[in-house]
């Protein structure tokens, strides 16, 4: 049972106990009984204010099948998923049409707990089974975002983000992808392929600019996915460590990146700001880059504490010499701020989509443009004191 689901299980179980005025309560299932589940008696979850040897010998004691104090549960589609059972450690005493009352109204809590436990168990099943496909391509793609430079427009880069869908064409959410394979043993394979999906589309980018791949410290200690992004172009990749479980052994993972970067790949720190696990990325690997995460990034214009925040981490970046990346660009104010803090480089809806094609844009209404090329270039807003006002 999912955690969530078992605590909201266990304080309903202890609500019924107090209705039925027993000792124990307990929820039975058919289906445990069926599959010689969690025991004989098909009890999948008690409630009990009794030590628990006295616990297991008064439910052994019991016939719960032939109980008077019980209720049932039944599903949202009306077929009976169960039974609440109260236990008495005596005769037991007739239920009042009160009691009967409120124990019915736990008894349709609880069946709705467990149905949506249960999809949700049947909706992991099922993007569990559909791995193996997303590892070899099937239902993935990968798609470009640019990054631009905040203060004439070049693309000086691109992440490389991948997509997801299901056997029937249904979008998957990629971080709910990724934390599946993660949990079936999957993870740093997933990385992998998307890795080497990704590779192919330097040759999209325009020349000079670099491809930004992502990759876990597990995947970074990984051999095989050393020597991937050491087979193709290593000064124009940037790998971006993302924050996914806790780092416990940082010179392992600094050696192993410190290999990488003396051939040429550079480092950068994903959603940094977001938790304390990016934090220490930056305090330990030293990146060449630092992603400043979105949501310190969005209404920064009208927020003084994310500026304080997107400040503090602007200064941090310099002094280590590394260059800044705004994650969630989506509006011209944003932009305004984040240049007047000195970021270097954005990346966001503002200035380009993610797409099968890196094509920056929507362009801001007025602005400049810094080259023909409107492939490599966005123009940006011109901000008041800008050398381009008319």
């Amino acid at each position: 049972m999912l955690e969530d689901d078992a605590d909201a299980v266990a304080q309903l179980l202890d609500l019924a106990r107090d209705i039925f005025g027993t000792p124990v309560a307990a929820l039975t299932r058919e289906e445990l009984r069926r599959a010689g589940g969690e025991g004989a008696d098909g009890v999948q979850q008690t409630s009990s204010v009794l030590d628990p040897r006295a616990t297991v010998r008064l439910l052994a004691g019991t016939d719960l099948d032939r109980s008077v104090l019980a209720v049932p549960v039944v599903r949202p589609d009306g077929e009976p998923d169960g039974r609440l059972v109260g236990v008495p450690d005596g005769p037991p005493e007739e239920l009042s049409s009160r009691q009967l009352e409120a124990l019915h109204v736990v008894s349709a809590l609880l069946a709705g707990v467990l149905h949506h436990r249960e999809r949700r168990q049947a909706e992991r099943s099922s993007r569990l089974s559909s791995l193996d496909a997303l590892v070899a391509g099937t239902g993935r793609s990968t798609v470009l975002q640019p990054i631009v430079d905040l203060r004439d427009g070049a693309v000086v880069g691109a992440e490389a983000l991948s997509r997801f869908t299901t056997a029937d064409g249904v979008p998957q959410r990629p971080e709910q992808v990724f934390a599946d394979a993660r949990s079936s043993g999957a993870g740093v394979r997933l990385e992998r392929a998307a890795i080497a999906s990704a590779l192919p589309l330097l040759g999209e980018l325009p020349a000079g600019a670099y491809l930004g791949v992502n990759a876990s410290a597990e995947a970074l200690l990984d051999p095989a996915t050393q020597r991937l992004l050491l087979a193709g172009d290593p000064h124009r990749l940037v790998v971006e460590v993302t924050e996914h479980d806790p780092v416990t052994d940082y010179a392992s993972l600094a050696a192993s990146t410190a290999d990488l970067r003396a051939a040429g790949v550079r480092l950068a720190v994903d959603d940094a700001g977001a938790g304390f696990a990016s934090l220490q990325h930056v305090l330990h690997l030293a990146p060449d880059i630092v992603k400043l995460d979105g949501a310190f990034v969005r209404g920064i214009d009208a927020d003084p504490a994310r500026r304080a925040v997107a400040r503090a981490l602007v200064g941090f970046a310099s002094e280590l010499g590394s260059t800044t990346v705004a994650e969630g660009v989506e509006r011209t104010g944003e932009l305004e701020v984040l240049r007047d803090l000195g970021v270097h480089c954005g990346q966001g809806y503002l200035l380009g989509r993610p797409g099968a094609a890196l094509v920056p844009g929507p362009v801001p209404p007025a602005g400049r443009a810094t080259s023909p090329d409107d492939t490599t270039v966005v123009e940006l807003p011109v901000t008041p004191g800008d050398p381009g006002d008319p």
